[in-house]
């Protein structure tokens, strides 16, 4: 199925203007959750910030008007506490739709152990790729998500676990950062969730461990320069609760996720991609369930008009192009969005 979605989105938002940097100075994550303008203004003790988006928005689908409105998209706040050198803490509470889901979406304490270690807990922003680390509107040119971070991973994919991330630095512009945790993973919704099949979203938000075995997901990324990096994500761990005080009731079905992930900026172009894929158990008995998914997303933009606007000296315009897919299941022809 193939839609086309023009929109006008207007963002009410904060932007901090920042210029190349050395690899220690620049933050883990570019728009990740603790790369907020609020952060790095000046002054200390705890802070308080956050965005919103109102669309106008002309939607069509298959050749047929579905939607013509303003949308009260998104209402997001934010708080950040430095309790001290080594402990501070994060957390994310939005609201969609006009307040019809409320959504804690991180609210984690780092606690540095050493500058290359920094152990997290709490509601973590899972690594699955740099998108869903940095999927604010604000962070980004475009205020609809790639479908494949939608329909495939479920972002926002926030998950309770602890873990530790941290970076290392091989020059004075290179980086190799890395995070790793243990969650709560997906449940069984990933199979038995929606009616129209696999659909990996729907077994998200997995508060407490369905199967009292931890999921593992981690994230490597690379920086050879300040405008330039490749990750490789993977999510891995079981779905389903196949055993009962030691009495094996079922198969165990696990789901993996892996990711690649690429950003670069070359002549006044900026670029972005990802590639996933996703092996499902499913069970043999039930053949209308995919056992294999897959997606991707490619973009391309270019500000231009810099100071078009002489009331705001800072002010530029981007011509952006994205380009995305996902495939239900990649063992059959036809189930799939572009």
């Amino acid at each position: 199925m193939t839609s086309w979605r023009p929109a006008l989105n207007a963002i009410l938002l904060g932007t901090l203007l920042t210029s190349a940097v050395s690899a220690q100075d620049r933050p883990l994550v570019s728009g990740g959750i603790t790369d907020k303008p609020f952060i790095h203004a000046t002054g200390g003790g705890t802070r308080i910030g956050g965005y919103m988006e109102t669309h106008f928005r002309w939607e069509r689908e298959a050749g047929f008007s579905e939607e013509l409105t303003f949308e009260a998209k998104r209402f997001n706040l934010f708080t950040y506490a430095p309790i001290s050198d080594r402990l501070r803490m994060v957390a994310e509470l939005e609201f969609e739709e006009g307040g019809e889901e409320i959504v804690i979406e991180a609210a984690l304490m780092d606690f540095e152990l050493h500058p290359a270690a920094t152990f997290r807990m709490g509601i973590l922003l899972a690594p699955l790729g740099r998108f869903n680390l940095a999927h604010d509107s604000p962070a980004n040119e475009l205020t609809d998500r790639p479908l494949m971070s939608t329909d495939l991973i479920g972002t926002a994919l926030s998950e309770v676990g602890m873990g530790f991330h941290g970076a290392f630095y091989p020059t004075k512009d290179a980086r190799v950062s890395y995070e790793i945790y243990a969650v709560n993973g997906y449940d069984d919704g990933v199979l038995l969730g929606d009616a129209d099949g696999t659909r990996i979203p729907a077994g998200k938000a997995n508060q407490e461990d369905n199967n009292r075995r931890p999921s593992w997901v981690g994230r490597i990324g690379a920086s050879p320069t300040p405008t330039t990096e490749i990750g490789l994500s993977l999510h891995t761990g079981p779905i389903n609760d196949w055993e009962i005080e030691g009495l094996k009731v079922d198969e165990r079905q696990d789901l993996t996720i892996w990711l690649i992930d690429a950003q670069g900026s070359w002549f006044g172009f900026n670029a972005e991609a990802e590639f996933a894929g996703a092996s499902i158990d499913a069970p043999s008995t039930q053949p209308l369930l995919a056992s294999s998914q897959s997606g991707y997303y490619a973009q391309l933009s270019r500000p231009f008009g810099s100071g078009l606007i002489s009331a705001i000296p800072t002010s530029s315009f981007t011509a952006v192009a994205r380009l995305g897919n996902v495939d239900f299941d990649t063992d059959t022809d036809g189930d799939h969005q572009t």
